[in-house]
């Protein structure tokens, strides 16, 4: 049962409870003053954060899919690359990343591929 907080991916890479943005309150600090950074697949909002973890926080509404294999499908997808590039970086960021409608139809290579360039334009925003 120890276990029971985190997920380990393929990578090697955990994905814990303390690394969720999970409060009302947390979304709107990351709303509130954003970098953004946004492409054909996702708009991603993120900020500086106080605490010893980076966070991810995600709104897929029934509005990209309707079906909720097809939105848990983008959930995973984001989790796991959050979780490979992420894990013990420097700078702690919180970020909200909220999917277009056009990711339900896209192949999970794309949305790496579109969250990898996010990622990188994060890491240049926050630590450059």
């Amino acid at each position: 049962m120890a276990n029971e907080n985190r997920m380990v991916s393929s990578s090697g890479a955990t994905f814990t409870s303390k690394q969720k943005l999970t409060k009302a309150i947390e979304f709107k600090r990351v709303f509130n003053k954003p970098f953004v950074s946004s492409d054909a697949c996702f708009k991603i909002l993120a900020c500086v954060n106080s605490n010893e973890n980076s966070r991810l926080g995600m709104a897929v509404s029934r509005q990209i899919d309707k079906r909720a294999v097809g939105r848990n499908r983008i959930k995973r997808v984001v989790r796991e690359s959050f979780r490979q590039l992420f894990s013990g970086r420097g700078t702690c960021i919180d970020i909200v990343v909220l999917p277009r409608r056009e990711t339900a139809s896209m192949c999970n290579r794309r949305l790496f591929l579109s969250l990898k360039d996010h990622w990188k334009r994060l890491e240049n925003q926050f630590e450059g």
